[in-house]
């Protein structure tokens, strides 16, 4: 640590992203957790098969977008941390641009992402039926998501971390009472079951957008229209955002194909499996966000840091959101070591579930510390715009790791859900290590903002 600077003055700056930004990121996987509790009280098992394989589709769909939101923070932050008023606002508008064109091609090819989706996906004739109407109806919402993601990412990228958590919130609650309404029939609603909780995301993503807006015209009017503004087509800008954003899209796309791979896999072992697959995906997920409230604050002050060009500033900062996030890890560790199979029946009543679930414990709750590291670095090297590095890196383990560790021990050994979850702990240790590797290094610590590209 640099001297005279105590171990508290870094901690406030990350805590003051990190506390916001972790309640924000908890409050994400909500709309699925929400989705997974009320549909797994519905009679049939199948239902809840049906929601987990639709929204592995749409995990490609939002997580695979979700470069935009990290491609946003990465250049955002080291303009801000550069006092760039204008560069800031102009990676906004491209970015804008680029979630509108996204959306739109969605949209247009919906259809056949989904009549590949479920082949790949599997499940049995009621699953793939159920889960093909509730895609049909939450896919209208994507555009929206995507440009929410943009608007979250400058904020953040800005080091603002309470107009992401508003969004976000506002969004994940609006979700959570129009299911309630819309799958049970409450409050004068329809009773739609599955149905209505593909409309409840699409009413939620409505409203995530309209707030972001006019939070960005509320709280950043000078910094978006108060500079003098850059051309949105500069060659050298627009080849930089579009690689930083296709490195970032692949890293995702890599991890993300690791995941469909496994529910596929998950899916043919039948419907207890795959229900049990279901709940245990999103309580790692609710890890996975919580401790990317410190992933986010890395991304941020990193970012800043080495866009005013203080290297020095960066790696304290790096270091110090690691242990964070370290700590946050063996606290949900502990969390899941005691409490998993009683977490389970929160979710659902089926025994066969409840049971399922409670024989992945030693390894859900053992892989968190590690997992919370992972995601923390991933954080340092996005605010590093050292987006190619994750790319391979995610690559490396996901085609060179995870998927020959799953084909052995699901297939040719013919093991079970254990067998899935075990491969995909050597996903997260293959991801570590070359991260852990570059992160010793200094080779992250160059900011774009001084290279020969102009940007």
């Amino acid at each position: 640590m640099r001297p005279g600077i105590p171990a508290g003055s870094l901690d406030r700056p990350i805590l003051r992203l990190a506390v916001p930004g972790l309640l924000a990121s908890v409050s994400v996987p909500l709309i699925g957790i929400a989705d997974t509790a009320m549909i797994g009280h519905l009679p049939e098992v199948a239902l809840l098969g049906a929601v987990a394989t639709a929204s592995v589709l749409f995990d490609f769909l939002f997580w695979g977008a979700g470069f935009l939101r990290m491609g946003t923070t990465s250049i955002v932050s080291q303009h801000h941390g550069a006092g760039d008023r204008s560069g800031s606002a102009a990676a906004l508008f491209r970015a804008l641009l680029l979630a509108a064109v996204l959306g739109l091609l969605i949209l247009m090819i919906r259809g056949p992402v989904a009549d590949i989706g479920f082949v790949l996906v599997g499940g049995s004739e009621q699953v793939q039926l159920w889960g093909r109407q509730y895609f049909d109806i939450r896919v209208l919402g994507v555009p929206l998501v995507l440009a929410t993601l943009v608007l979250n990412g400058f904020f953040l990228g800005s080091a603002n971390a309470w107009a992401p958590l508003v969004v976000t919130v506002v969004t994940n609650l609006v979700n959570i009472v129009a299911d309630y309404a819309l799958i049970f029939g409450h409050w004068g609603a329809p009773e739609l079951g599955v149905i209505g909780a593909a409309w409840a995301s699409v009413v939620a993503a409505a409203t995530g957008f309209a707030l972001g807006v006019l939070v960005l015209l509320a709280f950043f009017r000078e910094t978006v229209f108060g500079s003098r503004p850059q051309s949105l087509l500069d060659p050298g800008r627009l080849r930089h955002m579009l690689s930083t954003n296709l490195n970032l899209c692949g890293r995702t796309l890599c991890l993300l194909a690791a995941q469909l791979f496994m529910v596929a896999l998950v899916a043919r072992m039948g419907e207890v499996p795959l229900a049990a697959h279901a709940v245990v995906w999103q309580l790692w997920s609710l890890v996975s966000y919580g401790v990317d409230g410190f992933a986010h604050a890395a991304e941020a002050l990193v970012g800043n840091r080495l866009g005013a060009g203080d290297r020095l500033a960066a790696r304290h900062y790096a270091r110090r959101t690691l242990v964070w996030g370290a700590g946050a890890g063996l606290l949900f560790s502990g969390i899941y070591a005691v409490g998993l199979e009683r977490i389970a029946g929160w979710f659902t009543p089926h025994a066969e579930v409840v049971s399922a679930v409670a024989s992945l414990t030693v390894l859900v709750a053992v892989v968190q510390p590690l997992n919370a590291l992972v995601f923390v670095l991933d954080g340092i090297f996005i605010g590093a715009n050292d987006a190619t590095y994750l790319f391979r890196a995610m690559a490396l383990a996901a085609f060179a790791g995870f998927a020959p560790a799953a084909v052995l021990l699901v297939i040719v050994l013919e093991g079970g859900l254990v067998s899935a979850w075990s491969a995909y702990l050597l996903l997260m240790l293959g991801r570590f290590l070359p991260l852990a590797r570059r992160y010793r290094g200094g080779a992250w610590q160059r900011t774009f903002l001084t290279t020969s590209t102009g940007v």
